[in-house]
């Protein structure tokens, strides 16, 4: 019950590492925690960290009044003790950027592929990583080159590429069977010329298409607002969390009744129905006990109308990266 996934230094001079690792489920997926450690370790963020921690209460009101001074949204209401809470979340949390290469499709079997990267990359200026960036090209991704060879040699990674060393796993990922499994990644398979880039990169493939940039599935630290880890606001609903529950409104038509709403629940699978017609659904940020997971029928806040407000109770108390994708 294992699988092999690959390490690729950002260096060329060293070589691609072909690695094996015991196989886990999505909520203790071991090769994202590897690549989280790696690059903690690998950064200040411990230091930072350290220094956090061991700042006076007069330092931590200082450094809580930058962050109100920054003049963003929903900060200014926020006691000193949750604005310290945010900044050790994002900047020294241990985390790290993955990067969709693939998405799971027919094409491809349902095979995903990710490059798990430092997420600071950007601020740390680390090198461009030729190889790994080559392969997200392979896959039909857009990616800007830089325009001479010497933004290269000092940090420059082009933009949609990959900076700093990283790792590459494949798993396959089927919502409809409730499947989601590592599988192997090999040597062979980190080479732009290899047969599943070539599937990736057709219409439907999976891949890019040749078609905008790799996406970021963690926009994690590259989220420059801190209010965004706590409420926000998408297409059709709004959202808001603490360390306990999640949030969830919509709008919805004045009859509606809850004989009307239909809301399936797992523990890292979220579908809200209204009359047969799908509202949202997805990937959660975190695990959720279903027991506690509620649903409500409201009037708007604030105007007219009515709303459907969804509450999903947090398995183990923390800030989400994100809600649902």
């Amino acid at each position: 019950m294992s699988y092999k996934y690959v390490f690729i230094p950002a260096n060329d001079s060293m070589p691609i590492d072909e690695r094996v690792a015991k196989k886990c489920g999505l909520e203790d997926d071991n090769l994202s925690r590897k690549a989280k450690h790696y690059f903690y370790e690998s950064s200040d963020k411990a230091s930072r960290a350290n220094a956090l921690e061991s700042a006076t209460d007069e330092q931590k009101k200082v450094l809580a009044q930058q962050l109100r001074d920054t003049g963003q949204r929903g900060l200014g209401d926020m006691d000193d003790g949750s604005l310290i809470a945010l900044l050790k979340a994002t900047h020294t949390s241990n985390t790290c950027e993955i990067t969709a290469c693939t998405v799971p499709c027919p094409s491809n079997n349902q095979r995903a592929v990710s490059f798990y990267s430092a997420d600071d990359a950007e601020i740390r200026n680390l090198p461009y990583n030729r190889r790994a960036t080559e392969i997200l090209v392979g896959c039909g991704h857009n990616v800007n080159k830089p325009t001479n060879t010497k933004s290269i040699s000092i940090g420059a990674a082009p933009s949609g590429g990959i900076r700093g060393d990283c790792f590459v796993g494949r798993c396959h990922d089927d919502e409809k069977e409730d499947i989601w499994e590592r599988v192997d990644f090999i040597l062979e398979d980190a080479d732009s010329r290899a047969e599943w880039c070539q599937t990736a990169k057709e219409r439907g493939g999976g891949g890019g298409g040749g078609h905008g940039h790799a996406e970021s599935l963690s926009g994690f630290v590259n989220q420059n607002t801190f209010n965004s880890l706590t409420e926000g606001q998408a297409d059709g609903y709004t959202w808001s969390q603490n360390s306990q529950e999640v949030e969830l409104r919509f709008l919805v038509a004045d009859g509606t009744r809850g004989r009307s709403v239909k809301v399936n629940f797992s523990t890292r699978k979220f579908n809200v129905a209204v009359e047969g017609e799908t509202l949202l659904e997805g990937e959660l940020g975190g695990s959720i006990d279903t027991d506690g997971c509620t649903f409500t029928i409201e009037d708007a806040t604030g105007g007219s109308g009515k709303e459907l407000v969804v509450t999903l109770c947090k398995k183990h108390g923390a800030t989400w990266p994100f809600v649902i994708r």
